[in-house]
C-alpha cells in the first residue's frame, strides 16, 4: 500500500504562500500520474500535491501543469469533474464513511459523504459546512472558453478538523494517526479528457476507498 506522510507544521498554514515558500518547501510530494491509457487522451498534465496539518486543519496544495483547461461549473455541488478537476477522498481511521472534495481550478466544489456510490448511499454536505473548507486558486473561478496553451494552476484547500468531527465522530488527536486517502485528477469534458490518480487503481473509479493508499499525519 503506497504511503504519504503529512508533516505538521507549528505556524499557520498559508494556502497562497507559494509552492516553494518556507512553510512548503519541506512538505511531501505525491506525484497523481497513473493514468488509464484505454480512456485518456493524449494530454497528460503533471500533477503533485503537498499536504501540511497542525492538528486541527488538513491543507493541501495542488500543481499542475496543464493545458485545455476549463471551469464551467460555478455552483457547489455541480458535476466540477467535467471541468479541470482535482480531488482528495478521504476515508478517516474507522470511520465507515470517505468523503471527496472534489474541486475545478476556479475552486467550486462538490462533497459528499459516501458509503457506497454505486449504490446511491450518500449524502450531499449542506451549504454551511462546505462553506468552512478553505480554497485558494490561481485561475478564474469561470473558463468558458478553453485554455488550449499550456498553463500551470494552483488548487490549495484547508478543512477543519471540526468537519470530521461533525461529520465522521471523529473525536481523537489528528497527530500520530493514519488515515486512507487518494488524490486524483480528471477533466471529463473538456477537448482531451484525462484521469489521474495518486494510487494504482482497478478500474476507472475515484469511489473505491478499499484501494485507497495511507496517509499518516505526523
Amino acid at each position: 500500500m503506497k504511503s504519504f506522510t503529512v508533516k505538521k507544521s507549528a505556524v499557520p498554514i498559508a494556502l497562497d504562500a507559494g509552492w516553494d515558500s518556507g512553510i512548503w518547501k519541506d512538505a511531501q510530494i505525491a506525484d497523481v500520474d497513473y493514468g488509464f491509457p484505454d480512456k485518456n487522451s493524449d494530454h497528460t498534465p503533471l500533477v503533485q500535491i503537498k499536504m501540511l496539518h497542525d492538528n486541527e486543519h488538513i491543507c493541501g496544495l495542488f500543481r499542475v501543469e496543464d493545458r485545455y483547461v476549463v471551469a464551467r461549473a460555478t455552483e457547489n455541488q455541480h458535476q466540477v469533474c467535467r471541468d479541470s478537476c482535482v480531488e482528495f477522498f478521504v476515508k478517516p481511521e474507522g470511520c465507515e464513511y470517505y468523503f471527496n472534495f472534489e474541486m475545478n481550478c476556479g475552486g467550486t466544489m462538490l462533497l459528499w459523504r459516501c458509503r457506497n456510490i454505486h449504490e446511491k448511499d450518500y449524502v450531499v454536505i449542506p451549504d454551511e459546512d462546505l462553506a468552512a473548507v478553505k480554497r485558494y486558486h490561481t485561475l478564474p473561478r469561470m473558463i468558458t472558453e478553453e485554455i488550449t496553451e499550456p498553463v500551470t494552476w494552483y488548487l490549495g484547500f484547508s478543512i477543519p478538523v471540526a468537519f470530521f468531527r461533525k461529520w465522521a465522530a471523529w473525536d481523537k488527536e489528528l497527530s500520530g494517526k493514519t488515515w486512507t486517502a487518494n488524490f486524483s485528477k480528471c477533466a471529463d469534458k473538456c477537448s482531451h479528457p484525462t484521469w489521474l490518480s495518486w494510487v494504482h487503481l482497478s478500474h476507472l473509479s475515484f469511489h473505491l476507498p478499499d484501494e485507497f493508499g495511507q496517509l499518516i499525519f505526523e
